[in-house]
């Protein structure tokens, strides 16, 4: 694939309805956001989340500061920016955390805009979500000034941010419902995101007014997280597409990101972004630390999940050892059963020759009547030995003596132990003396 081919890729891409230029009021800030084409509102853990999406301030669990600085240019009126986001949890209120930000943009005629927003962000568990419910509201104090009029609004924002167990994540945002300013800036975003193992893709859809536009981004994190290198569809002042790059330095506390802009036209063109912001996050571990942290943890899940194959190999080998006694009970039963249902054949076999018997009497009556002897006793016998029973119980049962237990005993003494029958095994009982098989 050529250089021409892999342009026009990316062009379809994260341009796939043009790009439309952006007025001064919908510039948003903060490197690493323009980096992946401002789709921020459902990025987690990062005090930039202030000025996108308040829900997710809960996600930040140590006080942190940043401070960027930015400039967007164009050919008739480049602009530059500052901002200030400081997020820290409410002390002794668990999952609450505040957030202020402080936004500033000043373009060349005259233009200016400031901004500063204070914000709440929560979480909660509702039945039946798998994962937490995170909400936020912030109140938004903004100013404009232009040549001649000076423009101060009051405003609120809000956002929600939901979560399936696949890592899908998707917010919806209420944004700049600011009044005083003389024209409508409500926006809503609909926000999603979804990780692949180390890359994250990004969509927004942002809406102000009938005008509505997708923006797109995604993160790719290597070294363990060491660095992200980003990419998005970017917000161009003035007009003009280009694609917004940038990269992350991870070394906690500090954290560095830069953004620059590779225009399609070429780099001759006048419009783009260049920014750099810089945070610091109070308390938190190392990147060292948390390297080592996790590892230790990736240790002990493994460690766990060891621990879950043995028990299950112990129940496996459990279940397998009660089978085999069951199959040894069931291989008895059987035998037993065999020998009874050969004990009933016989017998029918025997009600069948009495019937025929008895319907020949039927048809042929005699005068004097002949005694028929019951059918002889077949032997050998089989029984199953029970609980409490003895050779001599068993010997005046079959024989009706029990002195005669010695010839029981000669016949089955695998199933004799310790001169007394084992439970559950099946003897075989011989005829008596005074009878032939």
């Amino acid at each position: 694939m050529n250089k021409s081919h892999l342009l026009a890729l990316l062009a379809a891409l994260f341009f796939p309805l043009g790009g439309s230029a952006a007025d001064f009021t919908s510039l948003r800030p903060c490197a690493r956001a323009n980096a992946m084409g401002t789709a921020f509102s459902t990025v987690t853990g990062d005090a930039c989340a202030v000025f996108y999406n308040p829900a997710n301030l809960t996600t930040i669990a140590n006080l942190e500061v940043r401070l960027e600085t930015g400039r967007r240019l164009d050919a008739a009126a480049p602009e530059g920016e500052v901002s200030l986001a400081y997020v820290r949890p409410v002390p002794d209120v668990e999952n609450k955390v505040a957030g202020l930000g402080y936004y500033s943009a000043r373009q060349k005629g005259g233009l200016a805009a400031d901004s500063l927003v204070f914000s709440l962000g929560n979480r909660t568990v509702i039945k039946y979500f798998q994962k937490p419910v995170y909400y936020g509201m912030g109140v938004k104090i903004m100013s404009l000034r232009g040549t001649e009029k000076t423009h101060l609004g009051l405003g609120v924002e809000g956002g929600v941010q939901l979560e399936n167990t696949a890592g899908l994540k998707t917010s919806l945002v209420l944004s700049d419902a600011i009044f005083g300013l003389g024209e409508s800036l409500t926006t809503v975003t609909l926000g999603n995101s979804y990780r692949v193992k180390n890359t994250l893709f990004l969509v927004d859809l942002r809406a102000r007014g009938s005008y509505s536009e997708f923006f797109l981004g995604a993160e790719q994190s290597v070294f363990n997280g060491l660095l992200q290198a980003r990419a998005g569809k970017g917000l161009a002042l003035g007009g003009g597409d280009y694609l917004a790059l940038g990269v992350g330095i991870n070394t906690l506390p500090l954290t560095i990101d830069l953004t620059w802009s590779l225009p399609w036209g070429g780099y001759n063109q006048n419009y783009g972004y260049y920014g750099i912001n810089a945070g610091y996050r109070f308390g938190s571990a190392t990147f060292s630390e948390k390297l080592v942290g996790d590892a230790a943890q990736k240790a002990e899940d493994l460690k766990t999940q060891i621990s879950d194959l043995r028990t299950q190999r112990a129940n496996i080998e459990s279940s397998i050892a009660t089978y085999r006694v069951n199959k040894s009970m069931m291989e008895t039963d059987l035998t037993l059963m065999q020998g009874r249902m050969r004990e009933l054949e016989t017998n029918i076999k025997e009600l069948e020759v009495q019937a025929l018997e008895a319907l020949y009497k039927k048809e042929n009556p005699k005068p004097v009547k002949v005694y028929v002897p019951p059918p002889p006793v077949r032997w050998p016998r089989l029984h199953k030995a029970a609980a409490g029973e003895t050779l001599r119980s068993i010997a005046s049962k079959y024989y009706g003596n029990p002195n005669l237990w010695e010839r029981i005993y000669q016949a089955n003494e695998k199933s004799v132990s310790k001169g007394q029958p084992v439970e559950g095994a099946v003897f075989t009982i011989p005829a008596p003396p005074s009878e032939k098989q």
